[in-house]
């Protein structure tokens, strides 16, 4: 088994999205698709489920960003690409969410951490695999497809792609003397390039005398969120798109997973229609809780049913109402 060094848990996912979204429109664009390889191999899951033959379908891809080490993936989010109506909704999955392991409980952040020791086990033959079985449990949702990202990319992706026009929404001002992480970005609408953009998607709280989001880290979640739709809102455009391919070489060296240039053919009709204003954003429905001293986040097992059974039934067919969530 390969052993890859994995950075920041967010960003990198932002640049996977991005850019195989793009690379998608790149590939329509050029009408050349024989260059492209995802990732920088093909890694096949035991827990993974049968991926739906034919374009009209739904599958699910489940997006983890890991720390240095691999033994937290503190960034889960699930991508649901809806073939029959075009859209993509996003599932966020708080990374204190408690889940049960053996006889006792952990956050599901440490899934992976907890699947590389089963692999050195023999239980499993990739880490991926057991944060794979616990967000089928959490959701009730078969997952077709994983994308593992590594952080160090991401920089050159977004300078790639012209940088993101963003609102900054308060100050944002941290430093990390430890961690060489300075991060001073004023309020209002603003041309990020790579250093700026990472510096916004990294921030979690401020400085003395600072603001930080004032739900923690769900509302870091929220501007993750935003902040993934004005990439794609901006990006999934002609003039992007062109240089798609270049920008994905980037991505390809960072990346692990199973998705292939014969995925991509299949999934190539469905795709191409879909827009910006079809990505909808959804975060695991549930509460904080302190639990002998520790912050969890406990899932509403009944409102996350009724959320998987509405926005991600795999056999909707019609679109849902522009102003649902």
């Amino acid at each position: 088994m390969k052993h890859y060094k994995i950075t920041n848990r967010f960003v990198a996912l932002m640049g996977a999205l991005c850019v195989m979204l793009a690379t998608i429109g790149g590939v329509i664009a050029a009408d050349s698709i024989t260059s492209i390889s995802f990732g920088g191999e093909t890694t096949l899951l035991d827990e993974l489920d049968a991926i739906p033959q034919g374009e009209m379908s739904v599958v699910n891809i489940l997006l983890l960003g890991v720390d240095e080490g691999g033994m937290r993936s503190d960034t889960i989010m699930l991508v649901s690409l809806n073939g029959y109506t075009n859209e993509i909704n996003v599932l966020s999955v708080p990374r204190d969410t408690r889940i049960p392991v053996g006889n006792g409980h952990q956050k599901v952040n440490a899934a992976i951490g907890i699947g590389a020791q089963e692999v050195r086990k023999g239980n499993y033959e990739e880490p991926e695999d057991y944060a794979v079985r616990k967000i089928k449990e959490l959701t009730g949702l078969p997952i077709h497809y994983f994308v593992t990202v590594d952080f160090d990319g991401f920089k050159d992706i977004i300078d790639a792609l012209g940088g993101v026009d963003f609102e900054i929404p308060f100050h944002m001002k941290y430093d990390d003397p430890i961690q060489n992480l300075h991060i001073d970005l004023k309020p209002g609408m603003q041309h990020l390039d790579g250093e700026a953009a990472h510096d916004f998607v990294r921030f979690r709280q401020g400085n003395p005398g600072y603001s930080g989001y004032a739900t923690g880290d769900l509302g870091r979640i929220e501007a993750q969120q935003a902040f993934l739709k004005a990439i794609v809102a901006q990006k999934l455009q002609p003039k992007y798109l062109a240089d798609a391919t270049d920008i994905f070489g980037v991505v390809t060296k960072y990346v692990r997973t199973n998705y292939s240039v014969k995925d991509l053919l299949r999934h190539l009709g469905p795709i191409s229609k879909m827009s910006a204003d079809k990505v909808k954003m959804h975060q695991l429905p549930g509460a904080p809780r302190m639990i002998s001293g520790i912050s969890y986040y406990i899932a509403d097992t009944a409102a996350t049913n009724q959320l998987v059974n509405t926005v991600f039934d795999e056999n909707r067919k019609t679109p849902l109402d522009a102003t649902a969530e």
